[in-house]
């Protein structure tokens, strides 16, 4: 009997001890800015409440990336909180109930604007005051560019130089004034392609997007998703389904062109292989960015979706299936798209 309940015991440590975490991305922190990239307070204050009172683990983004890389156990329900752009509503709003849990968190920071001396955006003054209580600072370009387009007749060559520049010269600025050396980058307007992806990992850079979804030791360090926290999705129902959520694991993974002209969208595939995990196959549900739920066909551990006929703009498609052995965890994947007018030209912020 005794022997049963230590084999009990260590399975049910086994199912915890996961190597999963979710990485929560927020902008604003407040009232009066807008909804699409806002919380309010007190929904920051609840979200904060909620995992402290429900066990979970706040580290920072680099422990969660580094023991993952290493292939190492993170404790369970393991958590990093980011923010994107630099606006001082993190120092006045979100700080103070950051600091009263105690919580890591990391900042990533495009640097003309502080330059800029905007009046919502934080100083280097500020920031420091932010690193000075568990805040890490990071790179988010110089300029925010939209990073896969060109500039009009610039060529391959003069556009790679360009993109290159707005990383180096933004983490050569945050080393002058706050001391940054780590190489943690995320992409503005989480746009990226191929291309983009180049460049970062040849200078060294680990990729963070804005697609939802959990990580893993099988994560692409080029495009470890965040769930993007704001108005519209920031519902305590949605908050407790991002937390408790893992990576559904995947190999093999085809997307085909990552930017597409309006016209052409329904003619390419998405698809993947499974890996075998804690999840029913069976339910496996695909949605696209409009939450329509896609055909999909299932062979054996083979999924192939056709790309719904998408407007112009930041498409994405979410694939989740229920745990078997956890009520209410669902395993998480999802993937990123850029759509044209069919005249070629980008749609506007």
């Amino acid at each position: 009997m005794k022997k049963i309940f230590i084999s009990l015991l260590f399975f049910t440590l086994s199912l915890l001890a996961k190597n999963d975490a979710v990485i929560l991305l927020y902008h604003h922190v407040s009232t009066t800015t807008p909804l699409s990239t806002s919380v309010t307070p007190e929904t920051l204050k609840k979200h904060l409440d909620y995992l402290k009172n429900n066990g979970f683990t706040v580290l920072p983004l680099s422990t969660i990336l580094n023991t993952l890389k290493q292939k190492k156990e993170l404790p369970p329900k393991s958590i990093a909180i980011t923010f994107d752009d630099a606006y001082n509503s993190i120092l006045h709003n979100a700080l103070p109930l950051l600091k009263e849990k105690g919580y890591a968190f990391t900042v990533f920071v495009n640097t003309q604007s502080v330059l800029g001396s905007y009046k919502n955006i934080l100083t280097w003054d500020e920031l420091k005051i932010l690193q000075k209580n568990k805040g890490t600072i990071a790179n988010h370009t110089s300029n925010h560019p939209h990073m896969v387009r060109y500039l009009k007749d610039e060529s391959k060559k003069e556009w790679e130089s360009r993109i290159k520049l707005e990383i180096t010269k933004a983490q050569k600025l945050l080393k002058e004034k706050l001391g940054v050396s780590n190489n943690l980058f995320a992409y503005p307007y989480g746009e990226y392609n191929k291309d983009v992806q180049n460049i970062l990992q040849d200078i060294g850079y680990i990729g963070l997007a804005q697609q939802s979804g959990a990580i893993g030791t099988t994560l692409n360090t080029l495009e470890i998703p965040r769930f993007p926290m704001a108005t519209n999705y920031s519902n305590m129902k949605r908050f407790a389904t991002s937390v408790n959520s893992k990576q559904l694991p995947v190999k093999n993974v085809k997307i085909g062109m990552k930017i597409l002209l309006q016209n052409e969208t329904s003619e390419h595939f998405f698809s993947f292989e499974l890996l075998k995990g804690d999840y029913r196959k069976e339910q496996l549900a695909c949605y696209s960015s409009s939450g329509e739920k896609l055909l999909l066909s299932l062979n054996d551990m083979k999924v192939n979706i056709k790309l719904p006929s998408w407007s112009v703009g930041r498409k994405k498609i979410n694939c989740t299936a229920p745990s078997k052995t956890q009520k209410g965890v669902f395993y998480w994947y999802s993937q990123l798209w850029l759509i044209k007018y069919n005249d070629g030209t980008w749609y506007k912020e």
